[in-house]
């Protein structure tokens, strides 16, 4: 050991870094290699160096001599103040990571600063943006392209596709609606008729295509019959709904879907209802709120969680590439995400 828990020389004892003489601190009762005696108690004869336990070793099971302060499993007095030498380190928070966060942290082994890099794809990816984003073995990110990584809009009737590294959905090229099996394919959407091109128009025996919509015969005779259900000039109850100021008996009557003192009334944001350009109810779109998980959007402007995905807004997570919930950063911090942020 190199400190004795007792030991004699004459009829003094000498331990515990004791001494009347540098031979007192590497003898039989006490060893300590490296050490002189000073005014009584063994001091390292080298500056920058104390007596103690090797890393990864504590009393009173190791070996006790001089060592470079930076050595030390616990520093003694005599290293206080004594900075550790570049690349020497005493917690995982001593060393620096490397250029960007996301591809690894500083690791303080035995002693000395490492460098963990995971080299590969991000675990932060923005989904359906065409590109990927992943660490080099150096630690740095880098962006590349990937045609695979296409953004679905939930539509049916568009084809998802990267373009020159960019998102699109472009209009489907197809009279049937694929998903449904009915319904035809119009700039985009599925729809059940569009008069513009009437050599198409697929409505049934009896109806008539009205715009985009298969209609009762009566809905576009350009006369009002009540009596048939309307609530104003071929509008209402079994026709396409009506514009606003026309006559209603229900909100299904009106684009808006808003039916107040018998006539459709313009939507605004806090009429309980998904109308006008919102893209879910009362938020989204032009409404100042945005929508919770699960309502609609058309991008992710439209969603707290600013992440749109398949025509519906996406619960915040820590993978998504974006500051949301109650992250501190991109994917990091607060109460769920695992990782911290750089500098926090």
């Amino acid at each position: 050991m190199g400190s004795a828990l007792s030991g004699a020389c004459g009829d003094r004892l000498y331990t515990d870094g004791r001494c009347a003489v540098t031979d007192h601190c590497q003898s039989e009762v006490q060893n300590i290699p490296g050490a002189i005696c000073v005014d009584g108690h063994c001091t390292c004869a080298r500056p920058g160096e104390g007596i103690c336990c090797a890393l990864g070793q504590e009393e009173p099971s190791c070996f006790q001599e001089c060592r470079p302060c930076h050595e030390c499993g616990e520093k003694p007095a005599e290293c206080a103040g004594i900075p550790e030498p570049a690349g020497w380190c005493d917690t995982d928070a001593d060393c620096g990571g490397p250029p960007d966060a996301e591809c690894g942290v500083g690791r303080c082994v035995e002693g000395k600063c490492t460098l963990e890099i995971h080299p590969g794809p991000t675990e932060s990816q923005v989904r359906g943006d065409c590109k990927q984003i992943a660490c080099t073995s150096a630690g740095e990110v880098v962006e590349t392209a990937d045609a695979f990584d296409v953004y679905d809009d939930g539509n049916e009737c568009t084809v998802d596709l990267c373009s020159s590294g960019v998102p699109r959905n472009a209009p489907l090229l197809s009279l049937v609606c694929p998903e449904t099996g009915a319904g035809l394919c119009y700039e985009g959407r599925c729809v059940e008729c569009y008069a513009a091109n009437p050599t198409t128009n697929d409505c049934p025996s009896g109806y008539a295509c009205d715009d985009i919509a298969c209609v009762l015969r009566h809905c576009v005779n350009t006369s009002l019959d009540t009596a048939l259900g309307e609530t104003d000039f071929n509008c209402g109850g079994p026709c396409r709904p009506c514009p606003e100021d026309a006559r209603c008996l229900v909100g299904s009557d009106c684009i808006g879907r808003v039916c107040a003192g018998g006539f459709c009334r313009a939507p605004t944001c806090d009429d309980d209802t998904m109308n006008g350009p919102e893209t879910g109810e009362d938020c989204g779109g032009e409404c100042p709120r945005r929508c919770p998980a699960g309502e609609g959007c058309q991008t992710g402007a439209d969603c707290e969680s600013r992440v749109c995905w398949a025509g519906a807004c996406v619960a915040p997570n820590c993978k998504d590439a974006v500051e949301n919930g109650d992250e501190l950063g991109v994917d990091c911090g607060g109460e769920h995400c695992d990782r911290a942020c750089a500098g926090g």
